[in-house]
């Protein structure tokens, strides 16, 4: 089942947060309290978007985004902040119910997803389809690696 995210699944985003990022090259300083703050924010505040996935009562997939004002446009940017699930299929569905929101909220110019280089080309193809782009390379600078 896909919903809206609850205060109550909070730890849950988090340790799906936690899991998306264990095997990447990019080492991260996990600060669950951080972590979890900042996901009750944005469950909570209106001009963000959180959503799960649920099955048998697990949350097994999480997509969460925040609107602020751009520093480019005349409106608001969306950045998604976490994209994660666990189990085959969940993912496409929030990404449309992602979507749907996005096109719902005019206040939104842009939207902003980044990709791990090895991203599902499936997922490439179909975030195109519903009007993403691929038109950047992104680089990453972690303070400390270097």
């Amino acid at each position: 089942m896909i919903r809206e995210a609850k205060p109550s699944d909070a730890k849950a985003i988090v340790d799906l947060a936690i899991e998306s990022v264990s095997a990447n090259p990019i080492p991260v300083n996990i600060d669950r309290d951080s972590m979890l703050e900042t996901t009750r924010d944005a469950i909570s505040g209106p001009a963000h978007f959180v959503w799960v996935s649920e099955i048998d009562g697990e949350v097994v997939g999480c997509v969460g985004a925040v609107c602020e004002k751009s520093f480019w446009f005349e409106r608001q940017q969306c950045s998604v902040l976490l994209y994660f699930t666990k189990k085959p299929g969940e993912g496409l569905k929030l990404i449309k119910k992602l979507a749907e929101w996005i096109k719902s909220r005019p206040v939104i110019k842009v939207a902003v997803m980044e990709l791990e280089p090895e991203a599902d080309p499936r997922l490439v193809k179909y975030l195109q389809k519903i009007g993403f782009s691929r038109l950047s390379t992104n680089c990453s600078y972690v303070r400390g690696l270097t």
